[in-house]
């Protein structure tokens, strides 16, 4: 078939129109907005080994070279696995992704929400189990494709204080710390049964490390895999269980392991937690 410009012209202000309508349709009023992200500063969590991070105030003055307008700007450093952020495969994991060659189709998702709070309250070493996912899934449905996992252990309360997060008196050994994660045969069910596109928690690893050592194997069977993780994530108490979509747009660092996040979720207004409505 052999189109003129003018039928072209034409069937793209028709497709604009529909999609003006659609958008008219449907309400911004229908949607909430929910932050899940701890501010980054003045002093975002991190591992002890990390640098610390700095923010420099450059310039905060009327500018008469910028017209006479106010001009401020500052200087910050910061590590990548500071605060709210996200790991990319590479952290763990050589010659696996790094943070610019993570596809933006890959930082999102809908949200699944397991809630072990309950748990938590009487052993802080809580492990998500297969058992906790598939009680999900008995209420939710099967895992949907794409899907952002996000357990729910209560622990961001608990943040900025390095001592009450790491839950150690010592947070220079790794070691010691204590916090809710999930069992290994949790991850390797999410990872090979479940095509989930980030797994991730509310507290600052998702290590299944036993006292007095350090296991990463969780973080290398997903990162083996591409899969992301995200840590410090905040406010998931605001989230139903399901049916919210959760976004991580994390910067695109060249060759990051890792960068904070800003992640967010979008809920329909029905679907939010009733304590936060409105």
């Amino acid at each position: 078939m052999h189109w003129t410009a003018k039928t072209v012209l034409f069937v793209l202000f028709v497709c604009l129109i529909h999609d003006i309508n659609c958008a008219k349709s449907s309400s911004c009023s229908d949607i909430r907005v929910v932050d899940l992200s701890h501010v980054h500063g003045p002093k975002p969590l991190t591992a002890p080994f990390f640098p610390p991070y700095s923010f420099e105030i450059v310039n905060r003055s009327i500018s008469q070279a910028l017209g006479g307008n106010w001009f401020e700007t500052n200087y910050i450093r910061t590590s990548e696995h500071s605060g709210t952020h996200i790991d990319s495969p590479s952290h763990f994991y050589r010659n696996k992704k790094r943070m610019h060659e993570i596809p933006l189709d890959k930082l999102y998702g809908p949200g699944v929400i397991i809630d072990i709070r309950r748990q938590v309250s009487g052993n802080v070493n809580y492990r998500v189990k297969v058992s906790d996912i598939q009680r999900w899934e008995a209420t939710h449905g099967r895992i949907p494709k794409g899907a952002v996992v996000l357990f729910n252990s209560g622990w961001s309360s608990r943040y900025p204080d390095p001592f009450k997060v790491f839950n150690t008196q010592n947070t220079s050994d790794v070691s010691s710390y204590e916090f809710p994660s999930y069992e290994f045969k949790a991850i390797t069910f999410l990872a090979k049964f479940r095509s989930v596109n980030i797994v991730g928690s509310d507290t600052p690893s998702i290590g299944d490390s036993p006292p007095g050592k350090v296991d990463l194997s969780n973080f290398t069977f997903l990162f083996q895999r591409n899969i992301p993780v995200v840590l410090n994530v905040a406010n998931l108490d605001r989230l139903p269980l399901s049916g919210s979509t959760i976004f991580v747009p994390a910067i695109n660092i060249y060759d990051g392991s890792g960068a904070p996040a800003r992640i967010f979720a979008t809920v329909p207004a029905s679907k939010m937690v009733k304590k936060y409505y409105g």
